[in-house]
């Protein structure tokens, strides 16, 4: 009697195994179905549901179909028509190509296939439950393929308990349906649960139409599209502001030659574009697709096929960085006031509609509490002007216009804004102006700050930092390390414009900041520089060194809240945030600079509409 302890396992046993990595719920079910119909050539397909699919997947295409030889191969493990060699995976084109998917799921549930090629008179039929194959009969269907997997994991209850309730692998499912309608255009999906339609999208439909009907118009009308190429590279699609930001990343959607991926490059890509529009700690909203020669991406990393790796990573970055930035700042980044006016309705409890509703005479804000003005609070505050007695007053007056326009310059595009002012200073911190459909308020310190910001990037891409020399060098007590640390960086500094030396032990002397800086304080500029370099490991010439350097100082040199500023100041400020486009909506850590208010926001603030 042998004592060998190794035996080969039994193929039920392998593929069970391999049913744990690759169908893991039925939303991966769904998955390697649909991504098998595509490859099959369908040009429409339908997911039917039942229990969130526990109970039933299946899944209808018109592609083209089986013979009996491949049906009879469909449930072999790593039986496969889109390889024949391993040069094959240095290329591949298909969605699929393992060949684990459909023998892992007839491992673990009750699965038939039902085909019939475009040319053939019949169809064929071939069962398999829980690894037990039946044989291959002649039935009635329509052309293409449907794939019916019964029961998940029926004999692997272990592996059952561990599904979630009906809605929420419901909702896992769609979103695969979602994601496979968005990257495969030219395609018509149906989704079912229960007998009841819960998505659907046409054939003819393009990529925004898409999204319109998976996400809703507010989202889509908001969208900024995307197109660049480098090479045989190319990337297009729809990016969204930064408004629209999430906590997570389900609206984050790349495809990768049709492929729905979350590649780490990709998802970093992203993040790099919104940059400084973004606030730390939210997600922004894209939909992209990047088509590229399959020979420059291998895509054979992981089971789930989720992850890819690239050739040349680098060039991949800086290109996509570059086109997905463009196309972010194209995007209305500035806060619109119905958003506002909705959350104070959600305050008191009530939808803008429940307002429209009620009484008209009878205002339903609780004392200017819908607005969030305290029931106490002192009146408006307008602009002081330096030399002047303050404006307010609480006594009923009649208010001038803010800008004196014409009788049809209400209708006038926003291109003929020619910032006339005059202009309200509200608080010293807040700039009031009339538009030509509605207003707007501007924080002057977030708006002073994105420009003094962009100007001293651009002086640094462009190589010509302008340096303040201080006519008497300011010293700032730092500890040890510190010191060392900045000294260690010193050529690099200079670079930014920054100059300084030792002066003693324990004492940095700086000699020059850059001159854009409105009031330079060296201390706190030094003081950064040091807990970035601690904090990071990494030098000051360093991409997000850099960027993290020029925010903080570009925020302690602009004006501040509390600033009183004189009209041809704020019209200043104004014209210089014009010349930045869309870059001025938001300050460079991502907070707004303006919140603009239509017409039609006020017209639902008095219920007038």
């Amino acid at each position: 009697m042998s004592d060998a302890v190794i035996h080969r396992l039994p193929e039920l046993v392998i593929n069970q195994i391999a049913a744990g990595e690759v169908i893991e719920r039925p939303a991966s079910v769904v998955k390697e179905l649909v991504e098998n119909a595509l490859d099959a050539g369908a040009g429409h397909v339908q997911v039917d549901l039942e229990e969130g699919g526990a109970k039933l997947v299946r899944v209808s295409d018109d592609g083209v179909g089986m013979v009996a030889d491949d049906l009879a191969l469909a449930f072999e493990p790593h039986a496969t028509s889109k390889l024949r060699d391993a040069s094959d995976l240095d290329h591949i084109a298909s969605l699929g190509f393992r060949g684990e998917a459909l023998a892992s799921m007839g491992s673990v549930a009750r699965c038939a296939i039902t085909t019939r090629r475009r040319d053939a008179q019949g169809a064929l039929r071939l069962a398999n439950e829980g690894g037990r194959r039946g044989d291959v009969e002649e039935v009635g269907a329509p052309r293409g393929t449907t794939v019916e997997v019964r029961d998940l994991f029926y004999n692997t209850p272990a592996r059952r308990r561990f599904l979630k309730r009906p809605s929420t692998e419901l909702s896992r499912c769609l979103d695969v349906v979602q994601r496979a309608a968005l990257g495969q255009l030219g395609v018509g999906f149906v989704a079912t649960h229960d007998s009841r339609r819960v998505f659907d999208v046409e054939a003819g439909m393009d990529l925004l139409a898409r999204i319109r009907r998976t996400f809703g118009a507010e989202l889509a009308e908001a969208l900024v599209p995307v197109e660049a190429e480098d090479g045989s590279t190319r990337v297009f699609g729809f990016v969204a502001p930064p408004r629209f930001s999430r906590r997570d990343t389900a609206r984050q959607m790349w495809f990768l030659n049709g492929r729905s991926v979350k590649d780490r490059v990709l998802l970093r890509c992203l993040k790099e574009a919104y940059r400084g529009f973004l606030v730390e700690g939210r997600q922004p909203v894209a939909f992209l697709h990047l088509a590229m020669d399959p020979a420059l991406v291998d895509v054979n990393v992981h089971p789930a096929k989720a992850e890819v790796r690239f050739r040349d990573d680098r060039r991949l970055f800086g290109f996509l960085v570059n086109a997905l930035r463009a196309g972010v700042s194209r995007t209305d980044m500035a806060t619109p006031g119905e958003a506002l006016l909705q959350r104070a309705a959600a305050r008191d409890g009530l939808s803008l509609r429940d307002r429209r509703a009620s009484h008209p005479g009878q205002s339903s804000f609780r004392d200017g509490g819908g607005l969030g003005v305290p029931r106490d609070s002192e009146p408006f505050v307008v602009r002081e002007v330096p030399g002047e007695a303050p404006r307010a007053s609480a006594a009923p007056r009649a208010v001038p216009p803010l800008v004196d326009l014409p009788d049809d310059a209400m209708h006038a595009p926003a291109a003929e804004d020619r910032l006339r002012g005059p202009f309200l200073q509200v608080a010293r911190t807040y700039l009031v102006r009339a538009l030509p459909d509605g207003f707007e308020v501007v924080d002057q310190h977030a708006l002073h700050e994105r420009i003094t910001y962009e100007g001293l990037l651009r002086d640094l891409r462009e190589g010509r930092v302008e340096v303040q020399r201080l006519l008497v060098p300011e010293v700032v007590e730092v500890s040890r390390s510190e010191l060392e640390l900045l000294l260690e960086h010193r050529d690099a500094l200079a670079r930014i414009g920054i100059e300084l030396d030792a002066f003693g032990e324990t004492d940095v002397a700086v000699h020059g900041l850059p001159a854009r800086l409105r009031h330079p304080d060296a201390a706190g500029v030094v003081r950064d520089l040091a807990d970035l370099l601690a904090r990071t490991g990494k030098a000051p010439d360093a991409a997000d060194v850099i960027e993290e350097v020029l925010h903080r100082a570009s925020c302690r040199s602009s004006c501040m809240a509390g600033d009183a500023l004189s009209e041809d100041e704020i019209r200043a400020l104004l014209e210089r945030g014009r010349e930045l486009g869309a870059a001025d909506q938001t300050c460079p850590h991502a907070r707004p600079t303006r919140v603009r208010f239509t017409l039609d926001d006020l017209e639902r603030a008095f219920h007038r509409k």
